[in-house]
């Protein structure tokens, strides 16, 4: 196959993510695994619960669930918010 002949199409990757984040899934940057994000978050007593299940592909090129994590909701936000960023666009 001549590689000179394959057209990329601009934004592919970037318009996969955001149809993914739709269904509620966040891809890994680096391989074929996924966090699902449940439909809505559980409130259980002073605490929202998010049960995430982290997902890849089987041999079969089906879905599998590899674990389900559960995490406080307002704790994983939390966390998030306050991580500091590490730029590496200037190198």
């Amino acid at each position: 196959m001549d590689n000179d002949k394959i057209v990329r199409f601009p934004n592919r990757y970037e318009r996969r993510k955001r149809v993914d984040a739709s269904k509620g899934e966040l891809r890994c940057e680096v391989s074929e695994r996924w966090i699902k994000f449940p439909e809505a978050s559980s409130r259980h007593f002073y605490m929202d619960y998010l049960a995430l299940d982290v997902m890849t592909l089987g041999a079969d090129e089906k879905e599998r669930k590899l674990c389900e994590i559960i995490v406080d909701r307002d704790l994983l936000e939390k966390i998030l918010r306050e991580l500091p960023h590490k730029d590496y666009t200037q190198t």
